[in-house]
């Protein structure tokens, strides 16, 4: 098996655990920042309406079917960083 670095173990072991360490940072950071969002979208869904819609034209209200598919992208997102957090929180 050949390796990037041979003449170097130790050096690939410690490049290889602060990859690591940065990647779980990430994971951490990523993972909260998804369930925020989501559980802004499910609570304020009007809000991400306004953001993208709303402030472009004045006197129209939001359909409520778009607002259920806002909530379904809000549980959506919510659920992924579920998942990213409790595999942050497994591993």
């Amino acid at each position: 098996m050949i390796s990037f670095f041979a003449g170097y173990p130790a050096a690939g072991l410690a490049a290889a655990g602060k990859q690591i360490e940065d990647i779980t940072g990430s994971l951490l950071f990523f993972s909260l920042f998804f369930m925020a969002i989501g559980l802004i979208s499910i609570v304020y869904p009007r809000l991400f309406w306004y953001l993208r819609i709303g402030r472009k034209v004045k006197g129209v209200e939001p359909s409520s079917v778009y607002l259920w598919v806002l909530r379904i992208g809000g549980i959506m997102l919510f659920a992924l960083g579920a998942v990213i957090l409790y595999h942050f929180i497994l591993y």
